[in-house]
């Protein structure tokens, strides 16, 4: 069950902020005036002045007996808006609106009739009654009554009202409001779910008119569905509303997705797998939840057993092509990211879920359309990887994989430029190209993915109601862009744009990491991964070029703290790749006189290396320098036998060419 898109709702603005969640309450006077009656023929009024719909309604006549009479002192209808607030989501407590006292979900019948007296009319429903009241201002109220309580209030208006002028004299904040379609293509309801108040109203070409006002209990729908429009661009928001939803429903399978989904974005993958744990429990025979679990490949003990639950999903016929195009996309993803990877069979699973996926792209529902298309955009990227990371020849790498990316990027701009929903695709896919191409051992031309991640970035830091975990998570894809961007120019001769590339994104990382509480976005493998590569590349300008020790020593210590972190080799180019940044960081350590850490650099690079060879098909003639170094390590600080034994290990290298 997906909650990525429902095209049938979508959210009233976007300028929300989470202070505007607190708890409030207000007692409002609302009368209605009287606006310039819509004639029966049709005439169009709505250019005339508006008149506060909250002022009571005057007489335009008189009569000589009337003018004589005292005026009636009038007490409109008391309404009190309603609030969610509580210390912590476990804990928040719900109160509806109210009208006279009235509390929908509480009241019961007599108080009904207690407070207002006997109806003008009963009008009797199906399992329900309603009871009509003739009140000033309104046309008629309507107490809907269930099971002896109340269940609805309906103020019906005598004429239509102003909907931005009602939303400001009633109190309310338009941009925490969720609209609702209709039966009608004109006719849509705006709904605040922490009040439980609706508007009734219909669109027009000048102003949209109001025709009436509910008071409901507090509906989890209203919440489910503010929250899955604004997990695009409010995550703490979108939070706020699916912990709401299992506040009200703790059985309802679809706010544990929503959280899992957006505890993804904020990258926190621990969080997003107890949601899912929990949405599973709840729906154990979804799939959808299952792919979205075997994509937490960090988090999977047995990957076997996964790829044999996902390989039975790809090969259901009974289910949808597009699940089965995403188990095939899942399937190539586990192989990729094993103990031992098999690249090449990771890209026949990625080309295969392509292929599916691309059947949906032309289909009438866009819904479908776009999940298809982001699909092919994700295999594209994958068979990238794979390409780049696999035993294929150099020259096959640096001509192909280029125009794998490249077909991403032309798919993720018709996305963008048809309104898709979920921007921050831009930055994910650039982030994710750069990533390509710095695996490659050759350089390649970067700049049009430099300038799409600079004008994307600066464009998605303006988007209107953004949440700050929103724009935290921009800035982590453009470090991470930037820091792939550096590698791949250190492929280069570009020496000063390796530098400018590479101080950029040790800034934006220097920005969330030097604090006092890293965000899980943050503080994980995959960010420690990328600046533990940013800053031994800035480190090797330094020590290979300009023959500086003592400056690189600086980059590689940082280099070090994160290389050294819990699961950051799966976010590098592999246990190889991580072991001979190791044994060259060493080299530099001995060279600069500290040759304790110089040593231990050394060994613990070449365990990674020898891990590689015998697990990744790493080639074992990569540790004939790395051997060496340390055998003239070992004989400096007076060990002969330790230099010996590696020695000959690096003597047995020679033999197996």
């Amino acid at each position: 069950m997906s909650l990525a898109t429902n095209l049938n709702v979508e959210f009233q603005g976007m300028k929300f902020h989470p202070a505007q969640m607190k708890p409030a309450r207000c007692l409002l006077t609302l009368f209605i005036s009287t606006i310039l009656v819509i004639s029966v023929s049709g005439q169009d009024t709505s250019e005339d002045p508006a008149q506060s719909v909250l002022k009571e309604q005057t007489a335009t006549e008189t009569t000589a007996d009337a003018a004589a009479e005292e005026p009636k002192e009038f007490t409109p209808p008391a309404i009190t808006l309603g609030s969610a607030s509580g210390e912590s989501p476990e804990e928040l407590a719900f109160k509806p609106s109210t009208f006279e006292g009235i509390i929908p979900g509480v009241s019961k019948s007599s108080e009904v009739t207690e407070k207002l007296g006997e109806p003008r009319a009963k009008i009797e429903t199906n399992g329900s009654h309603v009871l009509v009241y003739a009140m000033e201002p309104y046309d008629r109220v309507g107490i809907v009554i269930k099971e002896d309580l109340t269940d609805s209030i309906h103020l019906h208006f005598k004429q239509p009202a102003e909907l931005k002028q009602l939303i400001t004299e009633m109190g309310l904040v338009e941009n925490t409001a969720v609209t609702q379609t209709t039966t009608s293509d004109k006719a849509f309801l705006l709904v605040w779910p922490e009040q439980g108040v609706t508007f009734h109203f219909k669109r027009n070409k000048d102003v949209d008119q109001v025709s009436r006002v509910s008071f409901t209990t507090i509906q989890a729908e209203a919440y489910l569905e503010r929250g899955t429009h604004r997990q695009w661009f409010d995550y703490a928001g979108a939070l706020s509303d699916a912990k709401a939803v299992q506040a009200l429903i703790p059985d309802d399978e679809r706010a544990f997705i929503l959280e899992a989904q957006i505890e993804q974005r904020m990258g926190n993958v621990k969080a997003t797998n107890a949601a899912l744990e929990k949405a599973i429990q709840l729906a154990p025979g979804d799939t959808d939840l299952l792919l979205m679990q075997a994509g937490l490949t960090s988090l999977i003990n047995d990957t076997k057993t996964m790829l044999q639950r996902v390989r039975a999903i790809r090969n259901n016929t009974r289910l949808s092509p597009l699940i089965r195009s995403r188990a095939a996309y899942m399937m190539g993803e586990l192989v990729a990211n094993s103990d031992s990877p098999d690249y090449k069979q990771a890209m026949i699973h990625h080309s295969e879920s392509i292929q599916r996926a691309r059947e949906l792209m032309e289909t009438d529902d866009l819904e479908t359309q776009f999940d298809a298309i982001r699909l092919v955009i994700e295999g594209h990227l994958a068979v990238a990887h794979d390409i780049a990371r696999g035993s294929f020849a150099k020259d096959e790498k640096k001509s192909v994989v280029p125009k794998w990316i490249n077909i991403s990027w032309e798919l993720t701009d018709h996305l963008l430029r048809h309104d898709y929903h979920d921007s921050t695709i831009g930055m994910e896919v650039c982030r994710r190209a750069l990533e390509a191409l710095a695996l490659l051992d050759e350089g390649s031309d970067i700049t049009d993915w430099i300038d799409r991640v600079d004008q994307i970035s600066t464009e998605l830091k303006q988007t209107e109601g953004a949440s700050p975990e929103y724009l935290e998570r921009i800035k982590w894809e453009w470090a991470l862009a930037l820091a792939h961007a550096t590698e791949s120019a250190r492929k280069g001769k570009d020496i000063d744009r390796v530098q400018q590339l590479g101080m950029e994104s040790y800034q934006l990382f220097n920005k969330f990491l030097k604090v006092e509480t890293v965000s899980p976005q943050w503080d994980n493998a995959q960010t420690h991964a990328a600046i533990g590569a940013l800053c031994y590349t800035l480190g090797s300008v330094e020590a290979i070029d300009k023959q500086n020790h003592e400056e690189a020593c600086k980059w590689y210590d940082t280099a070090v703290e994160y290389l050294t972190t819990e699961g950051v080799e799966q976010f590098t180019r592999g246990e190889g790749w991580h072991g001979e940044r190791m044994v060259s960081m060493g080299l530099s350590y001995w060279k600069e006189g500290n040759r304790p850490k110089g040593l231990n650099l050394t060994r613990r690079g070449i365990q990674w290396i020898e891990q590689a060879v015998e697990k990744q098909g790493f080639s074992n003639q990569n540790l004939k320098i790395p051997y060496g170094n340390l055998v003239i390590m070992y004989k400096a600080l007076g060990q002969p036998q330790e230099a010996e034994k590696v020695s000959d290990a690096a003597e047995a290298l020679t033999k197996q060419r």
